[in-house]
């Protein structure tokens, strides 16, 4: 099922709230087109299922084939399930699946801020995301498409009264060109929070 992004907003803020909406959203965008039921097998394609247990049929029987599987809204990979607390099954619920992808984002950024600071960091945590590497994500062209999502969406989320002009910002500076990333504002920068990390506000 295809979500509008109103909705995706709505649950972005209460699903993985450590994470800014600007770039959970435009993640999600990228790899499902807000598609809740998304399946990506990958080195054979994308599947699609019209409901959540036919989706979780066809990515059992893939995973269990020994394939690697992207599942649900924002792809969390079936090698990343049992970690992030999901199941097959519940991969394919939004709210669960931005959770995980909550995890993995502030595992993948803690992971790239030990090398790279400000949007460089981000730039590599979504390099990671995509494809478990600080350098592949960049060849393939998703750290860019991520970057023009957000380019494209935080105007809308702005308008919603979600974003704020420094992030609306941001995403125009970058979005454009990557690499300048360096040199870009940086209001996107992890913060310390009243009880936790968090990561992109």
């Amino acid at each position: 099922m295809i979500l509008a992004l109103p909705v995706v907003l709505a649950l972005a803020q209460q699903c993985s709230p450590g994470i800014a909406p600007e770039a959970i959203v435009s993640i999600a965008s990228v790899e499902s087109s807000f598609d809740t039921l998304a399946i990506n097998v990958n080195h054979l394609g994308r599947f699609r299922a019209r409901t959540p247990e036919e989706a979780a049929a066809i990515a059992t029987r893939w995973i269990s084939a020994g394939y690697s599987v992207d599942l649900g809204i924002a792809q969390i990979n079936s090698a990343n399930l049992v970690w992030t607390g999901l199941s097959v099954t519940t991969a394919f619920d939004a709210c669960s699946n931005l959770a995980a992808a909550e995890k993995v984002l502030t595992a993948n950024y803690d992971r790239a801020s030990r090398d790279y600071q400000g949007l460089e960091a981000i730039s590599r945590t979504f390099s990671l995301y995509n494809s478990g590497s600080t350098t592949v994500g960049f060849r393939n062209n998703y750290v860019n498409r991520v970057w023009k999502a957000a380019g494209r969406l935080v105007p809308q989320m702005m308008a919603a009264g979600v974003v704020s002009l420094e992030a609306l910002a941001a995403a125009r500076t970058i979005a454009p060109q990557i690499a300048d990333a360096k040199a870009a504002p940086q209001p996107w920068v992890v913060g310390e929070g009243a009880t936790s990390v968090l990561v992109f506000k």
